[in-house]
C-alpha cells in the first residue's frame, strides 16, 4: 500500500481542538415518553424505541412492520408499474418466436449485475440473448447510436436496456426508425423529454410513497425477470435472481428502504450458500468458503454482501465489465474460480490506484494551503503525468469528503486537455446536482444526484469551475459547517450496552444508505489504554499500524441494572492512528459490534466520532441561529430523519417587505470600475457572482465598500447591483436594511442561469426531507429564485400552500423569473413608486 501522509489542520485552526480534528455532532431530538411507549408495543429496549422514532416510525404498526417486515403487505408491482405487463408480453412474444434479444447494460456494479440477472433469466426461459456494454474509457455511459446500428445489422429485433436508457433520446429514436422494439429499464432521474421507447420501467415515474420507489436498476431488472418467469410458469428463477438483486443493490449503494430492505434482507441469508458459481468463487477468494466448499461457519450474511460489492464494483471501474458478467453467468466452477482470481487481482490494482491517488491528492492539498472554511469546497486536479484513473477518482473523492467534512470535486486530466471529474457531497447542506447545474455552462456533460455526480470539461475551464464552485458554496454553506459530520441517534451509558441489546439491534439490518447503522454517544469516558495496531481493516488494506484501539470506562463506573459493576469496553477507530495520543477523557460516538474471544461473545465499540470530553450543555447546544437580515440569509438544514413531509405538515414562512420611503436615484452601468474613482461615501456592492472591487482603502479613506449584506449602524450613499436580487420583495428588504438620506442605485443586470423545472423539484424534495417549515425569503435568496417560483415548485409536488397567493405553473414562474432578471431600471423603479 502506498504511504499516506498525515494531513491535519494546524492545532490553532478553528476546526481542531486538543489535537483532535473537530467534528460536528448532530443529535436527534429525544422523546423518552414516546420511545418508551414504542418499545413496550414492539417488545424492545427503550434505546431502540428512540432509534425507531429517529427513522420516522412513530406508530406501533409502522414500527412492527419495520421490525418484522411482511412481504404479503407489498402491493403488486403492476399496480405501480403500469407498463410492466406490456414489457412482459413483448419479451414473451420474442421468446416464443425465438427472436434474438440484446441487453444493453452499463459498466458499474448495478449495470453489470442487472445485465447478468436478465441474461441468466432469459437464457433459462429459452431465449436467444446477447449483451452489449459501452466502453467506459472511450464511449461513456449508456446506450449509444453505434450500438443501435450494429445490433440492427446483426439482426436483433428487441433491445432491452438495464440501468440506462432514460436519457438515450437519439439512440432510441434511431432504433425506432430502424424498426426495433425498445424496452427501457432504468432508475435514473427523468429528463424533460422521455425517449420514444415502447416501454419504460423506471421507479422515478411511480409515486414517491411506493415501496418500489428506491429501487436501483437491478431492482427493476429483478421485477421484470420475476414477472416474466411467473407468466411462463418457471418456479426456480427466484433464488438466483434474488442473490444477484442483493449483490447489485448493495454495490450500487441504493437506499435500503422499502422493498430494497425487505429483499436484501432475504437475499443476504442466501449468499453464504449461494448457487451462483461466480458468487461462490468470490467467497472462496475472500476466504469465506473453504476450497472444498464447506458451509461457512460463524458468518454474518450482511458482511458477505458488503464484502462482495466492492470487488464487483472495482472491476467495472477499471474497464473490465465483461469479466464480471462472465463470472456471474457461468455454471463452470473452474472458470468461475479463474475469473474470481482475476477479479481479485484487479481489485488489488484498484486499491493501489486509490491509495496512490489519495496520497497525491493529500500532498496537493497541503501544498496549496487553501482555507477550507473560506472556500467551503475542496477541488483537486490530477495532471496528465499523474495518470489518475477516472474510474476510481470517485472513491478518492468520497474519502476526502469524509476526511475534511466538505464537498469535494476531483478531476483527472488527459494529455488531450480534457478533464473527467467526480463530486461528492460531504455534508447534507450541499447538493451536488444543483451545484453541477449552477456550473453547467462550463461542462461538456454533467449529471448526478444530491450526494454525488460526474462531469467533464476542457482543462482551460478548470480555474473558472473552481471559482464558480466557491461562489456556489459561499451561497449555500456557513463556515462552521465545514467539518466532518456525525449523526448521533441517542446518548447511552456503557452500563446500558449488553449482548441482549446487540441481538435486538440485528432486526435493524441490513443497514446502509437510507437505513443507517445506529450511532450511540457516551460522555466523559476514561481512557485506560490506547494503542496503535496494524490488524487489517475491513477494506483489506494490510497491516501498517494505521488503526487505534482504546480501552474505555465510565468514571466512576456506574452500577448496572443487575447490581454488578460495568466492565470497561474496547473501542476501535479504523485509520485513526494519527489521533494518538488522546487526552485522558473523551466523548465517543460509536456503533455497537460483537466479536468472539476465546469462545465468549464480547461487545466492542466501532468509533464514528471522538472529541475531548465536554459538558452536555456544550455538546448539545445547536449553532446559534442566524437572524433574518435580508438580502443574504441562509437556510440551515438538519439531517434527514424521515420521508418527505406530507402536504399538511409543511409550514410556509413569508414576510412581506415594507415599501421604501427614501429617495431613490437609478442608473444602468456597464462597468463599475468606471464609477469607482468618482464614488464617495459608503457603497453596498451586491449581486450574483459579483466581483471584488480593486482599490486600497488605506490610500483612499473617502470611500468604504461593504459586500452583500448591509451592516448595522451604517448609512449608505450607493447601492451597486451586479445583478437584480431574486425578486422585488428581496429588493425591498435590501433597501429597508440600507438606510440612506438619498440612495444612488447603479445596476449592471448580470444574467443569472436558472435551474430546470425537474432540477428544482429534485432540489425541493431533498430540502423537504429535513424541513417541516420553509422560510420562503431565506430559501429563495439561497437559490436565487423568487418565492413565487418556490411555491409553484411545491405545488407541482402536491403541496397546496394555501396561505400563499396564486401562482402560475412552474414553467410559467421560471419564465417570469428570467424576465425579472432582464428588467430595466425604469421597469423596477416604476414598481417601487409610492402608491
Amino acid at each position: 500500500m502506498a504511504h499516506r501522509p498525515t494531513v491535519t489542520l494546524p492545532l490553532d485552526s478553528p476546526t481542531r481542538m486538543a489535537g483532535i480534528p473537530s467534528q460536528r455532532w448532530l443529535f436527534h431530538p429525544v422523546d423518552r415518553q414516546a420511545a418508551q411507549k414504542l418499545a413496550e408495543a414492539v417488545g424492545i429496549s427503550p434505546l431502540l424505541g428512540q432509534i425507531l422514532l429517529n427513522r420516522g416510525l412513530s406508530s406501533p404498526e409502522a414500527a412492527q412492520q419495520y421490525w418484522d417486515p411482511n412481504p404479503a403487505q407489498l402491493p403488486a408491482p403492476a399496480s405501480d408499474f403500469a407498463d410492466l405487463p406490456l414489457a412482459v408480453n413483448l419479451l414473451d412474444q420474442a421468446l416464443e418466436a425465438q427472436q434474438p434479444i440484446a441487453i444493453c447494460g452499463d459498466y458499474d456494479a448495478d449495470g453489470m449485475t442487472s445485465t447478468a440477472l436478465l441474461l441468466r433469466a432469459l437464457r433459462k426461459l429459452g431465449g436467444k440473448v446477447l449483451y452489449r456494454i459501452p466502453s467506459r474509457m472511450t464511449e461513456g455511459y449508456g446506450l449509444n447510436s453505434r450500438m443501435v446500428q450494429e445490433l440492427h445489422q446483426e439482426g436483433f429485433h428487441l433491445i432491452l436496456t438495464v440501468d440506462n436508457g432514460i436519457s438515450a433520446q437519439e439512440p432510441i429514436q434511431l432504433a425506432k426508425e430502424l424498426g426495433l422494439t425498445v424496452i427501457v429499464t432504468d432508475h435514473h432521474d427523468l429528463p424533460p423529454q422521455l425517449p420514444p421507447a415502447d416501454v419504460i420501467l423506471n421507479p422515478k415515474r411511480i409515486p414517491e410513497t411506493s415501496p418500489y420507489r428506491g429501487m436501483a436498476g437491478v431492482g427493476v431488472a429483478y421485477l421484470l425477470a420475476q414477472a416474466l418467469a411467473e407468466k411462463r410458469g418457471d418456479p426456480v428463477l427466484g433464488r438466483m435472481a434474488l442473490e444477484l438483486f442483493t449483490l447489485g443493490t448493495i454495490a450500487d449503494l441504493a437506499s435500503l428502504t422499502g422493498v430494497n430492505r425487505l429483499w436484501v434482507r432475504q437475499g443476504l441469508q442466501l449468499l453464504p450458500t449461494s448457487r451462483v458459481e461466480g458468487i461462490r468463487a468470490l467467497l472462496r477468494v475472500m476466504g469465506l468458503l473453504s476450497p472444498a466448499d464447506a458451509s461457512p461457519e460463524g458468518l454474518r450474511p450482511e458482511s458477505i454482501g458488503f464484502g462482495l460489492g466492492p470487488r464487483i464494483n472495482a472491476v467495472g471501474r477499471i474497464g473490465q465489465a465483461g469479466m464480471v458478467i462472465k463470472l456471474l453467468t457461468t455454471d463452470d466452477p473452474t472458470q468461475a474460480d479463474q475469473l474470481a482470481q482475476r477479479c481479485e487481482r484487479l481489485n488489488q490494482v484498484r486499491q493501489q490506484m486509490c491509495a496512490r491517488i489519495e496520497s497525491e491528492a493529500l500532498e496537493q492539498i497541503v501544498q496549496r494551503r487553501r482555507d477550507l472554511r473560506q472556500d467551503r469546497v475542496l477541488t483537486v486536479l490530477g495532471s496528465p503525468e499523474r495518470k489518475w484513473h477516472k474510474g476510481v477518482i470517485g472513491i478518492v473523492a468520497s474519502r476526502l469528503a469524509e476526511r475534511y467534512g466538505c464537498p469535494v470535486f476531483i478531476g483527472s486530466q488527459s494529455r488531450q486537455g480534457q478533464i473527467s471529474g467526480s463530486a461528492r457531497q460531504g455534508i447534507p447542506e450541499f447538493n451536488v446536482f444543483v451545484a453541477l447545474e449552477y456550473c453547467k455552462d462550463l461542462f461538456h456533460k454533467q449529471g448526478g444526484h444530491p450526494a454525488a455526480g460526474g462531469f467533464s470539461l476542457a482543462a482551460p475551464d478548470w480555474p473558472a469551475l473552481e471559482e464558480r464552485l466557491r461562489q456556489f458554496a459561499a451561497l449555500h454553506l456557513e463556515p462552521e459547517q465545514i467539518q466532518p459530520l456525525v449523526h448521533i441517534d441517542i446518548e447511552a451509558s456503557l452500563a446500558e450496552l449488553n449482548l441482549e441489546l446487540y441481538q435486538q439491534m440485528q432486526h435493524l439490518q441490513p443497514c446502509g444508505i437510507g437505513n443507517p447503522e445506529p450511532i450511540f454517544c457516551s460522555r466523559n469516558l476514561h481512557l485506560l489504554q490506547q494503542q496503535c495496531f496494524g490488524r487489517s481493516s475491513p477494506e483489506g488494506n494490510g497491516s501498517d499500524k494505521s488503526h487505534l484501539k482504546l480501552l474505555v470506562q465510565e468514571d466512576p463506573p456506574p452500577q448496572s441494572a443487575s447490581g454488578t459493576r460495568n466492565r470497561p469496553l474496547w473501542a476501535i477507530r479504523w485509520r485513526g492512528a494519527e489521533l494518538y495520543p488522546l487526552p485522558e477523557r473523551v466523548d465517543l460516538a460509536y456503533t455497537l459490534k460483537a466479536k468472539t474471544w476465546r469462545g465468549e461473545a464480547q461487545l466492542e465499540l466501532e468509533i464514528a466520532g471522538i472529541r475531548p470530553a465536554q459538558s452536555p450543555q456544550v455538546l448539545d447546544s445547536p449553532p446559534p441561529p442566524i437572524p433574518l437580515s435580508p438580502p443574504m440569509p441562509k437556510i440551515h438544514s438538519q439531517p434527514a430523519t424521515s420521508a418527505s413531509k406530507s402536504p399538511s405538515e409543511l409550514t410556509l414562512i413569508y414576510r412581506p417587505a415594507p415599501r421604501p420611503t427614501q429617495p431613490l436615484h437609478w442608473q444602468p452601468v456597464e462597468r463599475f470600475s468606471t464609477l469607482l474613482p468618482q464614488a464617495q461615501g459608503t457603497i453596498l456592492f451586491y449581486g450574483f457572482r459579483r466581483p471584488t472591487l480593486s482599490f486600497h482603502p488605506s490610500r483612499d479613506p473617502s470611500r468604504v465598500v461593504h459586500y452583500d449584506r448591509p451592516q448595522a449602524g451604517h448609512r449608505y450613499d450607493h447601492l451597486w447591483l451586479w445583478s437584480w436580487p431574486p425578486s422585488l420583495e428581496h429588493l425591498k428588504w435590501l433597501l429597508h436594511y440600507s438606510p440612506s438620506d438619498s440612495l444612488r442605485i447603479s445596476v449592471h443586470s448580470q444574467r443569472i442561469p436558472l435551474v430546470s423545472s425537474e432540477g428544482l423539484r429534485q432540489q425541493l424534495r431533498q430540502s423537504l426531507h429535513s424541513e417541516d417549515k420553509v422560510d420562503l425569503l431565506r430559501l429563495a435568496q439561497q437559490w436565487w429564485l423568487a418565492p413565487q417560483v418556490l411555491v409553484a415548485g411545491l405545488r407541482s409536488l402536491g403541496y397546496p400552500c394555501p396561505d400563499f397567493g396564486p401562482t402560475g405553473s412552474l414553467a410559467e414562474e421560471l419564465q417570469a423569473q428570467q424576465d425579472w432578471y432582464g428588467s430595466s431600471c425604469q421597469d423596477v423603479a416604476a414598481l417601487l413608486k409610492p402608491e
